[in-house]
């Protein structure tokens, strides 16, 4: 049996309050999902791979995690539509926070023959107008380096590199909040001092 990180382990506690909320019977109806709350994970966050080729929306820069900066790993592929449900949000999150500090990057690991075309990710991604960097996974490296189970996933990493709040699935499912709730947990980050700062107070008698 596969043992699971951190991230595949709290993944799959997620996933399996998800669907719980979404069991149904004859005589009930559809749970509210408003009570699913981002999980907490709280490890470095897995250095992202890829050639320079494989990024797009940054000049074949690639990224890494910058201490100080706070930083969105969303999981998706082009053809899933729950994937899609959720790109307004990031997009919208870019907008909103990449002058304070937080940056959006989509690893876009492929699930059909289709999806595994280079030219038509980054024909959709222009299609789709997502502005905020992509990496391509096209071999599944990053999905296998964060024990990924499900599309769409998102992370939250914190200004020292650790992953500190994730949610599976659409942010905004049957009253789930995510949006809300995700977006209050960038802020939380945002707000958090400094390494630098944080390591001076400690040092101090």
């Amino acid at each position: 049996m596969k043992r699971l990180s951190i991230f595949g382990f709290a993944s799959l506690v997620a996933l399996g309050g998800l669907l719980l909320s979404c069991t149904t019977t004859k005589a009930q109806q559809p749970r509210d999902n408003s009570a699913l709350e981002p999980y907490a994970i709280h490890m470095p966050c897995p250095k992202l791979i890829g050639e320079k080729s494989d990024w797009i929306n940054t000049d074949e820069k690639p990224i890494t995690f910058e201490r100080g900066k706070v930083y969105v790993v969303e999981f998706w592929t082009f053809g899933c539509i729950n994937c899609q449900r959720n790109l307004p949000t990031y997009a919208k999150w870019h907008k909103q926070f990449s002058k304070k500090g937080v940056t959006i990057i989509g690893v876009h690991t492929p699930e059909t023959e289709e999806e595994k075309q280079t030219s038509n990710v980054r024909k959709q991604v222009k299609s789709l107008k997502i502005e905020y960097p992509v990496l391509l996974d096209m071999k599944g490296e990053n999905w296998k380096r964060y024990d990924q189970q499900v599309w769409p996933s998102v992370y939250l990493v914190d200004k020292r590199g650790q992953a500190r709040w994730g949610w599976i699935g659409e942010l905004g499912y049957n009253g789930a909040r995510g949006v809300e709730k995700m977006t209050t947990k960038i802020k939380e980050l945002l707000a958090e001092k400094p390494p630098k700062e944080e390591e001076e107070k400690e040092e101090k008698p």
